[in-house]
């Protein structure tokens, strides 16, 4: 019914190149991931007839994310479009160390929560992490990464430690208390290794599911062996948790060794949900750098929090800077208060 070389069939397969070339423009071969529960839908047969395999019979259509990887080639810029419909579940964790490989979700984009392209774990694996990058140059918008995994071992969601990583419309969330309640201290929405990432219009953490440990929603540690988290860029992005503790944060570093150069947030907004019936309450402070930092560097500007402090306990190589600071960068009780929400008057 669906020709690729005329009428609808040729339209689609326009739309669908049109699509990846100007989210992700490449040279690559494009893949279509659809969800396996999705069979009964219009556009799952639709595309069924439309996405033959290619002339060199590389097959071009997938029913799970894994495959699509698997079959997409280091360094070619491949991208892979998954669908925005049903969730995509994998059984393990994906280990992204592919480079130049793309990730696009067909959702119809800008979405900074709730992406209709969602990649969550299933049947409880004992991994750390749902995806973890250490390739080069990859890409990932429009997908929403859910750690779902009760397993003891599941303490995080993303880790990255790639170089020239960007995501774009990108959220990392728990879907299950399980492994933030308790006693939980290294459970992270994030591990943040990565050199020289951009992260724009991202969201990390939940604010639906209690955290009761004095844990951290990003972590700043080595992913890669060696590599610290270095000259990353985060652009528009928000934290988010809902904590009994005061003093969990939104972005920790762990220790001297795990961050290097420099690391620019623009415009970044961290909320902690005060909910009475959920006993979440007040964070003491926002961020959270380690003591005798000397090499890494972190610089917040125009950030915003309803913290009580931005960063006041360690705050070794830590900036901030903001509407309303005097010339010669503010008093000290001014720069662990900057971006703090008030009450209007």
């Amino acid at each position: 019914m669906y020709n690729q070389n005329s009428g609808y069939g040729q339209a689609m397969m326009n739309r669908i190149y049109s699509a990846a070339s100007s989210a992700c423009p490449t040279f690559g071969r494009i893949f279509i991931v659809l969800s396996p529960s999705d069979s009964a839908d219009a556009n799952f047969e639709k595309l069924s007839q439309l996405i033959k395999p290619d002339p060199m019979g590389q097959v071009r259509l997938f029913t799970s994310l894994e495959s699509a990887y698997a079959a997409a080639t280091s360094n070619n810029d491949d991208v892979i479009l998954l669908s925005g419909h049903s969730e995509h579940t994998i059984e393990a964790a994906l280990d992204w160390s592919k480079s130049r490989v793309h990730l696009l979700g067909m959702d119809g984009g800008g979405r900074k929560v709730l992406q209709g392209s969602r990649v969550t774990t299933t049947g409880n694996p004992a991994d750390a992490y749902v995806m973890k990058v250490t390739g080069t140059r990859n890409t990932f918008q429009n997908v929403k990464f859910e750690q779902n995994s009760t397993n003891a071992a599941a303490i995080t969601v993303l880790q990255f430690g790639g170089e020239g990583t960007v995501c774009k419309n990108v959220t990392a969330t728990f879907s299950t208390a399980t492994n933030i309640d308790g006693s939980e201290t290294t459970s992270y929405e994030v591990v943040m290794g990565e050199d020289s990432g951009t992260f724009i219009d991202c969201s990390f953490g939940t604010e639906t599911l209690v955290t009761t440990g004095a844990r951290a929603v990003m972590s700043i540690d080595q992913v890669k062996s060696g590599q610290q988290m270095k000259s990353c860029r985060f652009i528009n992005c928000e934290w988010l948790i809902a904590s009994t503790s005061a003093d969990a944060n939104f972005i920790r570093v762990i220790a001297t060794t795990d961050l290097m150069f420099s690391q620019v947030f623009v415009n970044p907004v961290f909320f902690a949900t005060i909910n009475a019936t959920m006993v979440a309450i007040t964070l003491t402070d926002a961020v959270d750098s380690v003591a005798s930092l000397v090499q890494g560097n972190m610089l917040f500007v125009n950030p915003a929090t309803n913290a009580t402090n931005f960063c006041s306990a360690i705050t070794d190589n830590v900036k901030v800077v903001g509407p309303g600071m005097s010339l010669d960068g503010g008093a000290a009780a001014v720069g662990s208060t900057l971006g703090i929400g008030v009450i209007p008057a």
